[in-house]
């Protein structure tokens, strides 16, 4: 018999949206079964395809398809999903501010909750990483999916570009940092052991994240006191 773990996820707005989540312990893939939907309020699916989860050096990660302009509410469901199990009972609200416009999108924070959250997009997926913060000072997702037709020459002239598993890498400690693109790509060091730095003498790890096939997903972590 499999075993599951059973979730509710719920993203808070005009009307309150819940999902039921059964995570497959055995690895499979997750079934997600909408449950209580109103027809008027609930966009139909949250979830284009199934979820699924890893856990990287304690960092709880999920992933999932969903419809471009469903990806920030799947995110954030994603997120207080993983944080329920993370933090049962806390407030899991999430707030949202660009430090470049002041925009309601950037790095993820739950204020009230002793988490740390990232996010990442790259359509059709969305990916999402949650952690303790006590063990973690900082982390960082990002991805990519094969194939895609990127340009980052200008960001790295006269050097070369990296490849795309590079460049998850560097945008992951970009998010991690919390700088994010204010800091130049260029400016980050990656070495072959795993470790990248940054202007500032920040040192993290990056990790690569057994996902999907076709996709290409990459932790960055820094560890001490959170701040």
């Amino acid at each position: 018999m499999k075993r599951f773990d059973k979730l509710t996820i719920a993203t808070h707005g005009t009307g309150r949206k819940s999902f039921v989540v059964f995570f497959n312990l055995s690895a499979r893939p997750l079934a997600a079964v909408r449950q209580n939907a109103h027809p008027s309020r609930l966009p139909c699916p949250l979830y284009a395809g199934t979820v699924q989860r890893t856990t990287v050096e304690g960092v709880r990660i999920a992933w999932a398809r969903t419809a471009r302009d469903e990806r920030r509410a799947t995110g954030r469901a994603l997120i207080r999903a993983l944080g329920s199990q993370l933090a049962p009972g806390t407030d899991l609200r999430i707030e949202q501010r660009c430090t470049l416009c002041g925009g309601p999108h950037g790095r993820p924070l739950l204020p009230d909750a002793p988490l740390l959250a990232s996010v990442a997009y790259a359509d059709p997926w969305v990916a999402v990483a949650v952690a303790h913060d006590h063990e973690w000072a900082a982390i960082g997702i990002d991805l990519e999916v094969e194939g895609a037709a990127l340009d980052l020459r200008s960001l790295f002239a006269p050097e070369a570009p990296p490849d795309l598993r590079g460049w998850t890498a560097i945008e992951a400690v970009l998010k991690a940092d919390g700088r994010g693109l204010m800091l130049a790509p260029d400016q980050v060091r990656l070495s072959p052991d795993g470790r990248a730095t940054v202007p500032g003498g920040a040192e993290f790890r990056v990790l690569p994240v057994p996902a999907e096939p076709g996709m290409v997903v990459t932790l960055a972590l820094r560890q001490g006191l959170r701040g």
